[in-house]
């Protein structure tokens, strides 16, 4: 048995401890960094997702202003009061560039299209305008966002103002684009990510001004189609973000519904730089936690566990030691069949003498030559240890009646040598007891008990060692190696 394992044990104990709570401590922090990482992501999207609907109602009022100055220029008033519809379609060209307009209309009292541009630079035949229905309902929605023709391919801002000269004649809407500067500048000023989305009675969702990734887009606009909304995070690819929907318009005929995105790999990123730190402090510590753990368990425990299971004069394992070894392998477990070994006990006849005439400091050196011997004597595996005084025991594993006999006759060829002591040979005299496993007993205290008796049987006869089951039948130990003719 190695009873260095116990000190491995301490250290292995000790290290998985120390990195489990290095493991745990990490784990609770890269959660709480991810959690505080989303509050904050979650925090400013709310105010994104503010900005955004104070903006759509600041700019409302922006618009509406503007309108009401264009229909109130005499210009238009005169164009409308002419009846010529490409007079009408040059002067809300010329006053739509002015404000920067993409689209106006002009409708009677009855919301029947007069005229129509889409642009600056371009008019339309008002034969050709496919208005968008929801535009021209009643009653009539003063503001509006919604696409200004049927196609639905540009979202619009849309203000409508009536032209009185002095009385009401008709109505002026105003479109102006979703995904203009001003749009823009609230992405970065949020630091977030917009789309809009919105569709027409009987046709799909479209996505119009995204300043998401068009991959991202591409995905939000297949969970629109499918389930019309998209879920409070979104995952695509190498792209993570935490989403908020802000519906702007809902009414029978239109729906329109604005995003709000914040990058959560952005937003992860200082605290993925304190993770990675986080990893490199864990991993340090751990590893000075093992080199500590190893040299105090080598520096404080390895002597103290020496002292417990060694003897310290000879250096061979103590009677608890040979106790622990002894007990180990007399357990089995259920239907298994039980070790085979052997217990040697073995005594020298003349030590009283060699101690009360040399004094104890021989008596010591001859226990160390003893424990020398022995160990030269036998295999790595067999266990040698100092029973008590000048006794000593020897657990050989997996031994038979055999092999037990040839190991003693080996030990009383090699013990049975003069030694030198302070310059003066002593000769020597062994007697030896060996009790098997499990014919002579199945467990330690009996098998030691039995090699003692068979020691001592060894001791009044004139052999050199006696086995358990021979004591009291000398016929069996005839021809055998006596304690002097070794």
């Amino acid at each position: 048995m190695n009873y260095r394992l116990y000190e491995w044990k301490i250290i292995y104990v000790f290290i998985v401890v120390f990195a489990l709570i290095q493991i745990g401590a990490y784990m609770v922090l890269t959660v709480s960094n991810e959690n505080i990482a989303r509050e904050n992501a979650g925090h400013d999207l709310q105010i994104a997702s503010d900005v955004m609907r104070n903006l759509v109602l600041l700019r409302s009022r922006q618009l509406a202003l503007a309108g009401q100055v264009i229909a109130a220029d005499a210009t238009v008033r005169e164009a409308i009061a002419t009846g010529d519809r490409l007079a009408m379609e040059a002067t809300l060209q010329n006053n739509g560039f002015r404000i920067q307009a993409a689209a106006m209309l002009l409708t009677d009292m009855n919301r029947n299209v007069i005229a129509y541009v889409s642009g600056p630079a371009s008019t339309r035949q008002s034969g050709t305008v496919r208005v968008n229905p929801a535009i021209l309902q009643s009653p009539l929605p003063l503001q509006l966002i919604a696409p200004m023709d049927s196609s639905g391919e540009v979202l619009h801002q849309i203000v409508t103002i009536p032209i009185n000269a002095p009385q009401p004649v008709g109505w002026l809407s105003i479109g102006f684009p979703m995904g203009d500067p001003l749009w823009q500048a609230l992405g970065g000023d949020a630091n977030a990510n917009y789309a809009f989305f919105a569709r027409i009675v009987g046709t799909p969702w479209k996505m119009h001004a995204s300043t998401f990734p068009t991959e991202v887009g591409d995905g939000m606009l297949e969970q629109f189609i499918s389930a019309d909304g998209v879920a409070p995070s979104f995952e695509s690819g190498q792209h993570n973000y935490l989403l908020n929907m802000l519906p702007l318009v809902r009414s029978e005929g239109l729906e329109v519904i604005g995003v709000m995105g914040k990058s959560l790999d952005e937003v992860m990123g200082p605290f993925d730089q304190l993770q990675t730190s986080l990893m490199r402090w864990m991993l340090a510590s751990v590893a000075l936690s093992v080199l500590a753990v190893f040299l105090l368990t080598r520096l404080m425990v390895g002597p103290l566990n020496t002292l417990a299971h060694l003897d310290t004069l000879t250096g061979v394992a103590n009677r608890r030691l040979l106790d622990m070894s002894i007990g180990r392998l007399c357990m089995k477990p259920v239907g298994a069949p039980f070790n085979s070994f052997a217990v040697l006990l073995l005594d020298m006849n003349d030590f009283k003498q060699i101690n009360d005439t040399r004094g104890h400091d021989a008596g010591d050196q001859v226990l160390r030559i003893i424990g020398r011997r022995l160990k030269a004597a036998l295999r790595k595996s067999d266990l040698i240890a100092r029973y008590g005084g000048d006794e000593f025991a020897v657990l050989l594993h997996g031994a038979t009646r055999e092999s037990t006999r040839q190991v003693m006759e080996g030990l009383m060829l090699s013990l049975q040598k003069p030694m030198q002591v302070d310059g003066r040979e002593f000769p020597v005299r062994f007697s030896i007891g060996a009790a098997l496993a499990p014919q002579d007993g199945t467990e330690g205290a009996e098998l030691l008990r039995n090699a003692d008796q068979a020691m001592y049987a060894a001791k009044k006869s004139p052999h050199a060692f006696v086995f358990f089951d021979e004591i009291g039948e000398p016929e069996k130990v005839t021809g055998r190696l006596t304690a002097r003719s070794a």
